[in-house]
């Protein structure tokens, strides 16, 4: 793959990030909000991209945010969850597989934050059966601990989707099963 290609390529997961985290910084209670001991969060409806290049279901009571950038889709969790967490969806053109799509991300997460730790990278199973990819990565953003995990999948012809879930370091094992959860029902059209 061409280096101008790759650096193309981890821009929008780095976007991704970045929306990610700025929108946890500027909401109230900050990334160290605390979590009431009798809340749980639960998978709720199904989204579906108004393009209908994706369809997963988010967790129940997460707002859709409007996108700060044309392609990427951001949904949040409610303030009074005490979650300060969000997925942020990025579809983008590319031809190659989609293990060299993984890698070209991860390879830009890496060089944007020398000091990220990958915790893990895997194949991960949908419902459906989708080839897919999780990486899970801990970084740190100024001050704040992170972890954010990124699923990969195939869009439409030409097309590579990238979900990017971040949540505070303390908060991210809580909520990896409920994004495991909503990323199995992730359905792509290939047509």
């Amino acid at each position: 793959m061409k280096p101008a290609l790759r650096i193309l390529l981890g821009l929008v997961g780095l976007i991704a990030v970045f929306f990610g985290v700025r929108q946890m910084m500027t909401r109230g209670g900050g990334l160290s909000a605390r979590v009431p001991a009798d809340h749980v969060q639960k998978v709720g409806e199904a989204f579906t991209a108004t393009d209908g290049a994706w369809s997963y279901r988010i967790p129940q009571g997460w707002e859709n945010k409007p996108g700060q950038q044309s392609g990427f889709t951001m949904f949040v969790a409610p303030k009074e969850s005490g979650y300060v967490a969000n997925m942020v969806t990025a579809v983008e053109s590319f031809d190659g597989a989609l293990r060299a799509y993984a890698d070209a991300n991860i390879k830009a997460v890496q060089t944007a934050f020398p000091d990220s730790k990958v915790l893990s990278d895997s194949e991960f199973s949908t419902d459906a059966k989708a080839p897919s990819y999780k990486l899970k990565f801990q970084n740190k953003v100024k001050d704040s601990e992170l972890m954010q995990t990124m699923y990969f999948f195939e869009g439409k012809p030409g097309q590579k989707i990238a979900v990017t879930c971040t949540a505070p370091l303390k908060q991210g094992p809580e909520l990896d099963p409920l994004f495991d959860e909503c990323m199995k029902s992730f359905v792509a059209p290939q047509k």
